[in-house]
């Protein structure tokens, strides 16, 4: 026994001593959350693959976008940063050197004449680059890329460091019903009874619906107060339970009479009202999303104090019409009043104040709109040609740049009047629906057809500046109706 305790003695300072002499290995640190061997499906690596092309067509596509025409440029086509790799032709070049779609193409250069330099596919600063942090490559490694032919290009490649031991692919995905970990290629099982984090499902013997079962726990919800974490009582037993003291239904009673959850009511209310709106003026998700988290912001300053409004239906179009401004697709005030029932005063009075606190608190840019922003929707309307849409949008942009025509105008006035205008240019009184040409403008844009065509008597006389010149001869010009 003396001598066991001599050698534990012996190996515990031998042990002290090697800690405290030996460097710590960065490759031995693990997260505290993260089991020693444990699965990561984020674990990934990037390596670059060189490719050479001869075929003048490669078979592949990239991400690319038709950028509007400025005061610069005409409109053109351009490849946007990071330049992925969305689709690769069968049985093409591209194919058989081994490329494949989320690839990410990094560099390229002519072999034909041949460079010795590649030039690296970096995003352009520039006046075109879009709100939102949209960027574009340079346009000579565009003109590169579209001409095709004898080039060589370098590739990025993302690649799973869970690889499948018996095809090498890095397809590995988690079954979470099975509890197994399984390559997508060839089916092999690499590890089973996986254990799973998602909330456990729970049933009881007495509850009243046995077929709905129940999670333990709700998800984290941040548009609610304290992310939703909190304990709300089910009722249960009908009206005559509530008044039997230790029951459910009497406990949810209390809690409601206490004012527990008294601000995620609010919440709640004002988010369905947000979905309701949204969907009647055909508004995806994110705008919806957008709405809501402004909602949240109003509701929290109003419960530290801060007087906003007391309409509900206010400030949810207030929410709304913000959503639409920070996204850039802003609706007018006259097609947020077609859905809501309060007055224009009460909601032009509720903005002012919902605006000033946004960006007050959240400090998000909250752009004015322009009346080239809706044109696009109008002319959807009356399906026009994408020339007259076009066409219209620049008459609408020199009204307001070279003439004072429009200035106090409405945008939605100016708007369809640029959009009559250059309707009469190319289509003549009628549309394709059989509605008047007028009449059908201002269905689209909601303006008076007396306003339009008040308007358009103020752009007919400015004609010559304001019409483009690919758009109509002078003599088309000079013929117009003043009408």
């Amino acid at each position: 026994a003396v001598q066991l305790a001599a050698c534990l003695v012996a190996v515990s300072a031998r042990r002290r001593c090697t800690m405290s002499t030996s460097a710590i290995n960065a490759r031995d640190f693990r997260p505290k959350d993260k089991a020693v061997g444990s699965w990561d499906p984020n674990s990934s690596r990037w390596d670059e693959i060189v490719v050479s092309f001869v075929q003048p067509s490669w078979g592949i596509t990239a991400n690319m976008e038709h950028t509007a025409a400025t005061k610069e440029h005409p409109q053109r086509t351009r490849f946007t940063y990071p330049l992925n790799i969305t689709g690769v032709k069968y049985q093409s070049e591209a194919e058989l050197k081994g490329l494949r779609i989320n690839d990410v193409l990094v560099a390229v250069k002519s072999d034909n004449p041949p460079t010795a330099d590649f030039i690296e596919v970096v995003p352009e600063e520039d006046y075109d680059r879009l709100p939102g942090g949209k960027q574009y490559v340079a346009d000579d490694v565009r003109d590169l890329l579209m001409r095709g032919g004898a080039c060589t290009v370098k590739v990025k490649r993302e690649w799973k460091n869970q690889r499948c031991e018996e095809c090498g692919s890095d397809r590995i995905i988690e079954q979470t019903q099975m509890g197994d970990l399984t390559c997508e290629d060839c089916g092999t099982v690499h590890r089973s009874r996986l254990i799973s984090m998602a909330s456990e499902w729970r049933t009881f013997a007495d509850d009243d619906n046995k077929s709905d079962p129940n999670r333990t726990g709700g998800p984290e919800n941040p548009l609610l107060s304290g992310d939703g974490m909190q304990t709300m009582i089910q009722t249960g037993g009908g009206r005559m339970a509530s008044d039997v003291l230790g029951t459910g239904a009497n406990l949810s009673k209390s809690q409601y009479r206490s004012g527990g959850q008294t601000n995620d009511r609010a919440l709640q209310e004002g988010y369905a009202q947000i979905q309701a709106m949204c969907d009647r003026l055909n508004l995806n998700l994110a705008i919806s999303m957008e709405a809501k988290e402004l909602f949240k912001v109003v509701e929290d300053q109003k419960q530290a104090g801060r007087k906003v409004g007391k309409d509900l239906e206010a400030i949810v179009a207030s929410t709304v019409f913000i959503g639409c401004r920070i996204k850039n697709v802003p609706r007018t005030i006259k097609e947020i009043l077609t859905v809501v029932k309060c007055t224009k005063h009460d909601l032009g009075k509720t903005l002012k104040a919902v605006t000033q606190l946004v960006q007050e608190v959240t400090g998000k840019v909250i752009s004015s709109s322009k009346p080239s922003d809706v044109i696009e929707r109008f002319c959807s309307h009356i399906k026009t040609s994408h020339d007259v849409t076009k066409a219209a949008t620049e008459i609408t942009d020199r009204a307001f740049e070279i003439t004072s025509v429009a200035q106090g105008r409405v945008h939605a006035s100016v708007a369809g009047a640029a959009i009559y205008m250059a309707c009469l240019l190319r289509e003549g009184q009628g549309t394709s629906s059989g509605l008047p040409l007028c009449k059908a403008v201002s269905e689209a844009s909601g303006a008076a057809e007396a306003t339009i065509r008040d308007v358009y008597k103020g752009l007919h006389a400015e004609r010559h500046k304001l019409v483009p010149e690919w758009f109509a001869t002078k003599e088309q010009i000079q013929s117009m109706s003043e009408h």
